[in-house]
């Protein structure tokens, strides 16, 4: 090849590498971070593997439908440890350079990370960790950085009592004595309270134990029809029904809702289990979204509401990373706080937000759900 035309080629693909890699740094993506407890207890497992399922079917759909601003997940397990969930969330602010973040299971290691977080300026979508006050603590520090796409427990418990008051005589309680258990516990206790009922029975039990036969011994004997149910072991209290000769109802943490739950104790023992719920499946948006996790999961698709919820919390968090199209963390917020239009597959409104409210789901969002053969369907109010 003469030199002039080797000169033109090289010039050519010198020019060419200049412009893919112009476009490959303006079409860098935008890191958001996901924490999740993706090993440890089997409810922590389920939790946080349920709303990186519909996390991560949320990032397939914004590609789908022409999302202009490329989007890369960068995920993290925080082993249901506070002080591991720390540690991921500083690795995400100072070595990831994220512009947000979603997660996690435990409110403990929510309340742990969310300073880390408010005090960097970067948004946090919480969830699905349940603790009441979690967007409380930092609403008024404004801007707040910190948002919640989940269940809330106060709501849960309100709408549980309102319908156990109505409709049995003897109530009792079970829970664990994690610090979940014991505050899900003072909830009920002061929301019986200030309806006037007392409980006929209160049974604790560590995580660890497996059999919870003298716990509902001492329910039977005490009359006790239905069990306000807030230990993290969901499936134990049904265990040893059978042998006891005793079939109360249950009502109590959203797990119960969990697919996983149901084959475990059983089709037969779980009917008329009630719990908070923020998903109709008889809605046809929310079956239509039941069946696509079902075909895509399979085995592993567990719970409805929190994948639902998942689902939704990436909705708002990749439309925002969208409208601001670049990593910039005080915008990102700005744009989660303003969102609007969210066709949410939950009770998630189409603007979730707002200055005052950092909540996706409010009061009258949240249902009771019970099972009715193989689902979990609204009660009857």
């Amino acid at each position: 090849m003469a030199r002039k035309g080797w000169l033109a080629c090289a010039g050519t693909a010198f020019a060419a590498s200049l412009a893919l890699g112009g476009a490959a740094h303006a079409q860098a993506p935008v890191k958001v971070g996901v924490v999740e407890g993706l090993s440890g207890p089997p409810a922590i497992v389920d939790f946080g593997e349920s709303y990186l399922q519909g996390i991560k079917l949320a990032l397939e759909d914004y590609k789908a439908n022409g999302g202009k601003t490329p989007i890369e997940l960068v995920i993290y397990d925080d082993e249901a440890n506070p002080q591991r969930a720390v540690s991921v969330v500083q690795r995400l602010i100072q070595n990831d350079g994220v512009v947000g973040v979603i997660g996690t299971v435990s409110s403990g290691n929510v309340m742990a990370f969310a300073p880390l977080l408010q005090r960097a300026g970067v948004p946090l979508i919480a969830g699905p960790s349940a603790a009441t006050d979690i967007t409380a603590k930092f609403i008024d520090q404004k801007p707040s950085y910190i948002f919640r796409c989940s269940m809330i427990e106060k709501y849960q418990i309100d709408a549980i009592i309102n319908w156990a008051v109505k409709n049995f005589k003897k109530i009792g309680l079970l829970h664990s004595t994690t610090g979940y258990g014991n505050f899900a516990a003072q909830e009920a206790t002061a929301g019986l309270k200030a309806r006037g009922v007392e409980l006929a029975a209160v049974e604790a039990a560590a995580p660890g134990v497996n059999d919870l036969t003298p716990q509902m011994i001492k329910m039977r004997d005490a009359g006790v029809d239905l069990i306000l149910h807030f230990h993290e072991s969901f499936e134990l209290p049904y265990r040893p029904l059978p042998r006891l000769d005793y079939k109360p109802t249950f009502a109590g943490n959203w797990g119960l809702s969990s697919l996983k739950v149901k084959d475990i104790v059983g089709v037969d023992a779980i009917q008329g289990t009630a719990m908070g719920q923020a998903l109709d499946l008889s809605n046809p948006k929310a079956k239509a979204f039941n069946t696509r996790m079902t075909e895509k999961y399979g085995k592993e698709y567990r719970w409805p509401v929190v994948a639902a919820l998942g689902y939704d919390a990436g909705q708002i968090m990749f439309k925002a990373v969208d409208q601001v199209g670049k990593s910039d963390p005080a915008k990102l917020r700005e744009a989660i706080e303003n969102i609007d239009g969210i066709v949410a597959v939950s009770a998630t409104p189409p603007k979730p937000f707002g200055a005052n409210d950092h909540e996706c789901l409010g009061q009258d969002d949240i249902f009771l759900g019970i099972w009715k053969g193989d689902t979990v369907v609204p009660a009857p109010k």
